[in-house]
């Protein structure tokens, strides 16, 4: 085990300390809410939208509002005005349902149960450590995007041989 294997061991512990601490339904509010909550919400977004918008009753809709607001302004028709109001409005859906599964989930979890309290616990520190590691995912899928340049292969090189480099080189989230 690499120095880098090590810190990494130490800071998924001290992660896990703080999820067994805080509990699931804390550490859920806390990934989901502020800036972790909308980029949640616009990754279901990009990830879903597409495939919403290719229901032939959307994918209609869409077309047509698009035909009226070209008929309107040219421009709109340009930009496709009526698609980014489809996807303005699944945000703000998606931030609805966010938001209530959130509070409903993590009400449930808080429950003053002997045996809720320790699923509560055990499950928040497997949460604190899971959402961190998709953070660092994300975080290597952005250094990824810029294979090639002399920073990211001093980032390779300074990652190599450690349970972070193997995670670098197998990482399934991909934005090229």
């Amino acid at each position: 085990m690499t120095t880098l294997d090590w810190a990494t061991l130490i800071v998924a512990i001290l992660l896990a300390v703080v999820g067994l601490f805080a509990g699931f339904g804390r550490t859920l509010r806390f990934f989901t809410k502020g800036i972790f909550g909308i980029i949640l919400s616009a990754f279901v977004c990009a990830t879903f939208g597409g495939m919403i918008a290719g229901i032939p009753a959307v994918n209609g809709w869409i077309a047509s509002l698009n035909e009226k607001l070209e008929s309107v302004w040219s421009f709109f028709g340009t930009v496709h005005l009526a698609t980014v109001l489809y996807y303005v409005a699944l945000f703000l859906v998606v931030q609805l349902l966010r938001i209530l599964l959130v509070k409903f989930v993590a009400g449930v979890f808080e429950a003053d149960v002997l045996a809720v309290r320790v699923i509560n616990k055990v499950l928040g520190a497997l949460l604190c450590v899971a959402a961190v590691l998709l953070l660092v995912l994300l975080v290597f899928a952005v250094i990824g995007a810029f294979d090639g340049t002399s920073f990211v292969q001093g980032f390779e090189d300074a990652l190599n041989g450690s349970f972070l480099g193997r995670l670098y080189e197998s990482n399934p989230v991909k934005f090229s």
